[in-house]
């Protein structure tokens, strides 16, 4: 009686099965476009396809999964030796000399690593694998000598030398050239087989609709709905399709339709800093432009996914995401660029963007280490076919000869793209160690007001002065719950509302940069604290954001000089250059035009390093050199992932609970019925996830170098759940709508510290 060989048992699948669904995944893949790969190249992906699971034929793996299925165990043996991962067993089955002599020993090697490293798994040494050579040529042999498929020819003889082909070695001539070669077939093979288990009907979804209509076709027809032409940003990127740019361009010209157009109807990725922008052009391009094969990927977007109205289930939209099939995908820049940590399962991102765009929405801003690791990883994917347009209001101009060093061939802009509002703002400088209260309040009586604070510490302090004559101040930043802040961020949005929506409402807000760039909101007047050049020109963006200057010789701008968060949230370095920018055009009435824009000007003043040789001396320039050198680098899978998450991120994130909300909710009896239903195997995957919305409506997500006191060891809400109590206050009012959110109790040994952000 023959055996069945298993692949997986949920869903039930055999070896044979599940390859045949890889193999016409990689069919798909190569009917959608066959210049991915050379034709021997597609020939060795096919190879690798074929042999990737046949290591699932130890005795060890099928009992497990027959173990599962409750069916009769097979005969082992070898119970005195642990089970082997498959992915280090399938290459035993290459007969070197067949596969040397066809492929040749460099695509030999990748052919080897890519099958021996699909999955990432605890390394086998030579010494483990000598001690384990006689189980695997005995035990291995008899299962494949029952294991019939006319697709392999399997030898007789199975290959147990293979460990030299499976170091990476940085000394080796032409490594880089071999490297990325091994990252585009072991990253294909990863995606191949992540959608053959995923059951996904497409490895690639098409561009167009069922009418023949790509996004190209719904820009067009909806500029035409409303009467617009191509503006001069998106006929000149729509002619520049075929290279890679950067252009400059502002706030209000078209920039987003623009990139869309530069895609030209093939695979995109766009991506932006923040994921509440990303929602917002999602929506965009779904509900106002009618392109409905659009993506999204980030840490919620599960969760957006779930709170839409569709007729495709949620976790079928996630998936699509997440392997990356959707002809344009919005997302952050870490659901893409980890790869350059060169951790083992890195490759997919990597080799789909080898023949996909990619757009960088607002790189200025991105602090260095994150401008370091987009550099990278642009180098490595042109390096490997793909093409990037960097699209950003203002452009740092230091970062070109990063680019030139590493050899990434960009187009410079000719020209530059402003709104044709071109006078917006008139700023003054204040050289004090505090706000002018009084001014504050008066101004507030006939105009809508926004004082913008360098840390949360500080927007309380203020707010608390500024409510000292019963001024009435409303209070956002970062540390508040989700759900507070939620609904503080609808309310400045109804109060100072943008796209050109006008109401009577005056009034005093006060907030930290989190309104930099993810709210639109239009206010009369800024008082803002000085910060880095390009964060200042984020504020004042807030700012008469689509109105015509009309205040005489009145500034709207007011920059406070008072060091706040000097050296801790803003470099030194940079504050002192964009100091000295904004001296430069104190009182001015900041001007854009083709020929000569301020703004840009001013970012020139502290990153062009012709303006501020300064800069190529600065820890700003450091940083970036720095971390380039380390990634450019950095040995093959000496990372793992997590090591990957910690470091892109930059920062270690917590999530909290203050303790006063957590005994509410466990009083209520929530915390123990969460707690139990998140547990609760018989409960689907998406009520957990509407579980997990529901509690993190609870929580807010901070940086745990703020030193806040919650203890990593015993205090979460409950176990497993990674979400810390906070033993400090929370103030907030929720019929009014006030109050200072978190209230910052340090740590014994951390009284002085002052960097809550």
């Amino acid at each position: 009686m023959s055996i069945i060989f298993y692949a997986k048992s949920s869903p039930v699948q055999t070896i044979e099965e599940h390859t045949q669904c890889a193999l016409a995944k990689l069919k798909q893949l190569k009917e959608y476009n066959k210049d991915i790969l050379t034709p021997i190249e597609w020939e060795l992906l096919e190879t690798a396809v074929i042999y990737h699971d046949l290591g699932k034929m130890d005795i060890k793996f099928q009992n497990k999964i027959r173990k599962c299925l409750n069916e009769n165990l097979l005969s082992d043996t070898y119970k005195d030796v642990n089970e082997i991962p498959h992915n280090y067993l399938s290459p035993v089955f290459f007969d070197k000399k067949l596969w040397k002599q066809k492929f040749g020993r460099d695509m030999y090697e990748i052919l080897i690593k890519a099958v021996y490293y699909h999955h990432n798994r605890e390394w086998l040494s030579k010494g483990d694998w000598e001690a384990v050579e006689h189980y695997v040529k005995n035990s291995l042999m008899q299962q494949m000598a029952q294991f019939s498929w006319e697709k392999i020819n399997l030898p007789l003889k199975l290959n147990c030398d293979y460990f030299s082909c499976i170091g990476f070695d940085s000394e080796q001539e032409d490594y880089d050239r071999k490297l990325l070669k091994y990252e585009k077939i072991k990253g294909l093979l990863n995606r191949i087989d992540y959608c053959a288990s995923s059951g996904m009907e497409n490895i690639e979804e098409p561009a167009k609709d069922k009418e023949g209509k790509g996004l190209v076709d719904y820009i067009q027809a909806d500029m035409s709905k409303k009467e617009f032409d191509l503006r001069p940003v998106q006929q000149y990127m729509k002619e520049n399709c075929n290279k890679n740019l950067v252009v400059v361009a502002s706030t209000g010209v078209g920039k987003t339709e623009a990139s869309l157009l530069w895609l030209n109807n093939q695979k995109g990725f766009y991506t932006l800093p923040l994921k509440v922008s990303i929602n917002a052009i999602y929506d965009r391009v779904k509900r106002k432009i009618g392109y409905e094969k659009v993506r999204l990927l980030h840490s919620d977007a599960f969760s957006v996914y779930l709170n839409e109205a569709g007729e495709e289930e949620p976790h079928i939209q996630y998936s699509n995401s997440k392997l990356l099939a959707a002809p344009l995908t919005l997302c952050t820049i870490d659901q893409l660029f980890k790869f350059v940590f060169r951790y083992n399962g890195g490759e997919m991102p990597l080799a789909t963007l080898s023949y996909s765009k990619l757009i960088i929405d607002e790189i200025q801003m991105y602090s260095p280490d994150l401008v370091a690791i987009i550099l990278v990883g642009l180098k490595t994917i042109t390096d490997m076919g793909g093409k990037f347009a960097i699209v950003t209001a203002t452009f740092p101009k230091i970062l070109y000869s990063f680019m030139e060093q590493l050899g990434i061939d960009v187009i410079e802009p000719t020209q530059n793209f402003y709104n044709p509002i071109t006078k917006r703002h008139r700023m003054v400088l204040l050289q004090d160690n505090e706000f002018d209260f009084e001014k504050i309040k008066e101004l507030s009586k006939t105009k809508k007001v926004l004082v913008i604070c360098n840390t949360v510490k500080r927007a309380q302090s203020v707010t608390e002065e500024l409510q000292k004559s019963n001024t009435s101040v409303r209070l956002l930043h970062s540390a508040y719950l989700k759900k507070h802040r939620k609904k503080l961020e609808q309310e400045i949005m109804e109060f100072a509302p943008g796209g050109g929506i006008k109401n009577t409402q005056t009034g005093l807000w006060v907030s930290t940069q989190i309104v930099e760039a993810s709210l639109d909101i239009d206010f009369d007047v800024l008082f803002t604290e000085m910060c880095s050049v390009d964060s200042l020109q984020q504020r004042m963006g807030r700012v008469y954001r689509g109105r015509w200057y009309d205040l005489g010789d009145m500034p709207n701008i007011y920059v406070l000089n008072n060091y706040s968060g000097y050296g801790n949230v803003v470099d030194k370095e940079i504050y002192d250059y964009s100091l000295n920018a904004v001296e430069h055009f104190n009182g001015e009435l900041l001007e854009e035009s083709a020929i000569e824009d301020i703004k840009q000007k001013m970012i020139d003043k502290v990153f062009d390093p012709k303006e501020n040789p300064k800069i190529l001396k600065s820890n700003y320039q450091k940083t970036i050199q720095n971390n380039i050198a380390i990634l450019t680098r950095l040995p093959m899978y000496e990372l793992e992932k997590q090591d990957a998450d910690s470091m892109f991120r930059g920062i270690d994130t917590k999530t909290l609970m203050p303790r006063t909300v957590y005994e509410q909710l466990y009083r209520e009896g929530k915390i123990e019925a969460w707690s139990n239903k998140i547990k609760n195997k018989a409960i689907p995957y998406t009520e957990k996830q509407k579980i997990k919305d529901e509690i993190s409506a609870y929580t807010v997500s901070l940086a745990h170098y703020h030193k806040l006191d919650f203890d990593f060891g015993h205090e979460m809400i409950y176990k497993g759940s990674k979400i810390y109590i906070y033993n400090g206050e929370y103030d907030f009012d929720e019929i009014t709508g006030t109050g200072k959110g978190i209230i910052k109790k340090y740590k014994e040994s951390n009284k002085k510290v002052d960097n809550f952000l």
